[in-house]
């Protein structure tokens, strides 16, 4: 009578146990958000392959130690307990989240590196990487309940044997979620690496929503690991970093990531050389023509061998390679440095104080100018052709040469090779050359440019440009510490330009420079402005004149000429209304 009753309890409630693959609610439906890249991902970025807690705190205090900037760090593989469980290993990372708290009271974000792929076995062929036992802990209730795409058949790919998740599986899709909770809103990490596991599934594959290619996969992988996380942390306190266009380790070349789902384009595995400077400017190249926004490589080059010849010779590192790639990083819309090696600018087999100083300068300089690049990246990301990276000519153009202009601002010309000169065709227009700021400006074709200092690379500001920025310290001769300041640096026409300066509170500021006025809408926060004049002005309506940088610090507002470097500075104080600075004679 008993086994009756509750039979017929059952019956009534519509059946036994709740289904345990059943993962799905309603907040699993979320989609990627406008595209919008966090402020502070613009700082500049530290990696390395293999790491630790005590390592990753001494890395980046290493930075911290030799006045440094850094912004993120990226976790690399391993960190977790396997292949992808989302569970830190707490052997190599003890107290995970007290350690991502302590970084973030530095001010420095935390990026783990992750896959779509769940192992049934996992290994790493890295030197220093872990060991795994049996298949992940999440491998078999994957399978079961048919969370993979191609029935969860084994795949090969560089870290074991697995299958990809099937984001065209809901509950797959909650299932993957969940497992990311936990770090996402209680570790509170800021993003994710996602690298490329889905390129050794087949050419299609078996899904929920039935046969689909790998590049239909691609797009639904990266476009939920942003939504997702984006729905949790909210849009500027996360970010993922993706493939935009890639061509290695024999892969056709295609893009991964769709350009609305890349808040990070991440061109990565080039070789150490001056082969791998040019593959990582051409895959850059060829993501700005596509409509990527924010672009970036590896500093110096992931690789010590070539990656269509893995057993072939290794490529030996080169310290002048790795202080022109560094330059170039630097003048990317993002800036990591992260390679095979491990390297960091003190542990460089060569020219080490000539390497630190260098790479201070070129992260002081990126980090300086995180209020131009975030700008940018706001005007570009809502536009579905804007760029921040702009290619001169086309592929065909682009070998041995690869110029590119940031905004309308700056000319960048790569030096590809150890002979430090090159050919430099300027754009139409006039353009100032950045290490002679008092020089003359310059026009039509620079053969034969020589720059034998390995510190630097060709750089040019155009005629009638606009760069806000951040100057916290004298490390770049732009200014001196002045906290809490903006400094607008401006190369005026005759005729007036205008800049959009998306300040702090995420409102523009409108800038507008020309030889005899420069006006801002507003400024937040004393604002220094740094413009080139060919010799001082007879009068400038704000302030009165002061004598040198120090008094005019010093000042509620005023001017000064520099007539060395032919830099008329100009201190304007907090104005919630427009302010115009008149330069007279």
């Amino acid at each position: 009578m008993r086994i009756l009753v509750v039979v017929l309890f059952l019956a009534a409630c519509g059946g036994s146990d709740p289904d345990p693959c059943a993962f799905h609610t309603d907040a699993d439906d979320v989609t990627a958000p406008p595209l919008s890249t966090p402020r502070w991902a613009f700082r500049p970025w530290i990696s390395k392959d293999i790491s630790s807690g005590a390592d990753t705190r001494d890395f980046v205090g290493g930075f911290r130690q030799r006045e440094i900037p850094v912004g993120v760090v990226v976790l690399d593989s391993p960190w977790e307990t396997h292949y992808n469980t989302f569970v830190v290993n707490e052997t190599r990372y003890p107290a995970f989240p007290a350690m991502v708290e302590e970084l973030h009271a530095q001010d420095v974000r935390v990026v783990l590196w992750t896959t779509q792929m769940v192992n049934r076995t996992g290994f790493d062929l890295e030197p220093g990487g872990d060991t795994y036992v049996g298949p992940s802990p999440n491998f078999e209730e994957g399978k079961r309940c048919g969370f993979f795409v191609d029935q969860g058949g084994d795949v090969l790919w560089w870290k074991g044997f697995g299958a990809g998740v099937d984001f065209f599986n809901k509950d797959a899709v909650a299932w993957w979620h969940r497992q990311q909770d936990s770090l996402l809103m209680d570790a509170k990490i800021d993003g994710w690496k996602l690298d490329f596991g889905e390129q050794y599934l087949g050419d299609t594959m078996e899904t929920a929503a039935g046969v689909k290619d790998r590049q239909a996969y691609s797009e639904a992988y990266y476009a939920d690991f942003y939504a997702y996380g984006a729905s949790r942390r909210g849009v500027k306190d996360f970010v993922t970093m993706v493939r935009p266009y890639d061509q290695s380790y024999g892969f056709p070349g295609r893009f991964y990531a769709r350009r609305e789902h890349a808040p990070v384009g991440w061109v990565g595995d080039q070789r150490r050389d001056w082969i791998g400077l040019a593959d990582a400017l051409d895959h850059m190249f060829r993501s700005a023509a596509a409509g990527y926004a924010v672009l970036g490589s590896d500093i110096g080059g992931y690789l010590d061998h070539d990656d269509e010849d893995l057993a072939g010779p290794a490529i030996p590192f080169d310290t002048l390679v790795f202080a022109r790639w560094t330059a170039v990083g630097a003048l990317n819309p993002w800036m990591q440095l992260h390679g095979r090696a491990n390297i960091a600018p003190w542990t460089v087999p060569d020219h080490v104080d000539e390497t630190v100083a260098m790479y201070r300068y070129w992260a002081t300089l990126h980090d300086q100018l995180v209020p131009w690049w975030y700008s940018l990246a706001q005007k570009a990301q809502q536009d579905p052709k804007g760029v921040i990276m702009k290619p001169i000519g086309d592929v065909a153009a682009w070998t041995g040469d690869y110029r590119y202009t940031l905004g309308d601002a700056l000319l960048v010309a790569p030096i590809l090779d150890a002979t430090g000169v090159r050919d430099i065709v300027l754009p139409a227009g006039r353009w100032y050359d950045w290490w002679q700021p008092g020089a003359a400006p310059l026009e039509g074709t620079l053969p034969a440019y020589a720059m034998p200092e390995r510190e630097k690379l060709p750089l040019f500001a155009r005629e009638g440009a606009i760069i806000p920025l951040t100057v916290g310290s004298a490390v770049t001769g732009l200014g001196t510490a002045r906290p809490n300041a903006l400094t607008v640096l401006a190369w005026p026409a005759a005729t007036a330009s205008t800049f959009d300066l998306v300040d702090e509170d995420d409102t523009a500021t409108t800038i507008s420079a020309s030889a005899a006025r420069i006006e801002l809408s507003r400024t937040l926060r004393p604002t220094y402005l740094r413009v080139r004049r060919d010799a001082a002005p007879a009068s400038v309506s704000v302030g009165a004149m002061v004598t040198d940088a120090a008094a005019l610090d010093a000042a509620a507002s005023g001017w000064f000429y520099d007539g060395t470097a032919k830099w008329l500075w100009i201190k304007l104080p907090v104005s919630a209304a427009t302010i115009r600075a008149a330069i007279g004679g």
